[in-house]
């Protein structure tokens, strides 16, 4: 297997899962990967637009389109923030929380179906060598 085919079957599993995460996210309106921004702000609430656009590593053009799609279906509010009033933290609201709930579910079910075949040592071997990767 060249290096190509590789990267290329890593991206593949990374289609794979967001597809399926869209398609489950979307009976909530948080399609088109808005499921993944409210994830990770219900994760880290408080967190600003700036740290979430490294976190999913993604620009900030996207960054703000999104936030602006949450923010308009009532699944997150943005809050000056008190150091600094230029940047907005952002936070989620009673009905982020929960379809968060129904996220967390589906996203924990979709992993361990796709990683159940491997040992605890493979688990390790490849975060290990994916991090590597994404150094």
């Amino acid at each position: 297997m060249t290096e190509f085919e590789i990267f290329r079957q890593m991206g593949a599993v990374s289609r794979q899962a967001t597809m399926a995460m869209n398609e489950a996210a979307r009976k909530y309106e948080l399609e088109n990967n808005l499921f993944l921004y409210l994830i990770r702000i219900v994760e880290n609430e408080g967190l600003t637009q700036s740290d979430l656009a490294k976190l999913i590593q993604v620009d900030k053009t996207t960054l703000s389109r999104a936030l602006r799609k949450l923010a308009e279906r009532q699944y997150i509010v943005k809050v000056v923030g008190e150091e600094n009033r230029k940047s907005k933290q952002l936070f989620p609201t009673e009905k982020g929380r929960q379809s968060y709930q129904f996220l967390e579910k589906i996203e924990k079910e979709y992993v361990h179906e796709q990683m159940v075949d491997l040992s605890a040592t493979e688990q390790t071997e490849l975060l290990r060598l994916l991090t590597k990767v994404g150094q």
